[in-house]
């Protein structure tokens, strides 16, 4: 009887080590899920950050494609503005480049679709409240990633939004001349 109790007992203790395996087990793998959606969110912001740089040298080239009839004065970008009669508004451009009587406002995201880049357009309506030196000057709305599907090029001449995706070497304009 006495070797049954002490075979019980070992039998309790390995299902105690095993419990406690276990749970550590599914600790650690909580730890890591955590972990790799934190890391995975760092990479996707590298990669929005990523596309801006590789627009921000092109911005007066840009411009001077969609201006046609003058160039840019300036172009600046990661540019954030408070609204001149309400401090706790903000607004954020990835780009803006500026010319006699023409802003260029870009929009850029790792994947653009219609509803962002309709959102880009509706944003622009309050341009002039947080930037009244565009106020007056016509505004020219483009957004930007590395590749835009063919099919949203329609939507954006339909709205009179300029396409940019990366070229041979440079960003270009996907849809100059078509609206």
């Amino acid at each position: 009887m006495a070797v049954i109790h002490e075979d019980v007992a070992e039998i309790r203790a390995s299902n105690a080590r095993t419990d406690r395996q276990l749970l550590e087990m599914q600790q650690r793998a909580e730890m890591d899920r955590k972990d790799f959606n934190k890391r995975l969110a760092e990479i996707s912001d590298s990669m929005g950050t990523l596309i801006e740089d590789m627009v921000a040298p092109c911005g007066i080239n840009l411009a001077k494609a969609i201006f046609a009839t003058e160039e840019a004065q300036t172009s600046f970008i990661r540019v954030k503005r408070k609204h001149v009669r309400n401090p706790g508004e903000m607004m954020e451009l990835d780009l803006i480049a500026v010319g006699p009587t023409k802003v260029l406002v870009v929009a850029v995201k790792r994947r653009m679709d219609a509803a962002k880049a309709a959102e880009h357009r509706q944003k622009l309506t309050r341009l002039p409240e947080f930037f009244p030196e565009s106020a007056g000057k016509t505004v020219c709305a483009a957004v930007v990633s590395i590749y835009l599907e063919p099919t949203i090029t329609p939507f954006l001449n339909r709205e009179k939004i300029y396409g940019m995706t990366m070229g041979d070497e440079v960003m270009e304009v996907v849809n100059l001349g078509q609206f």
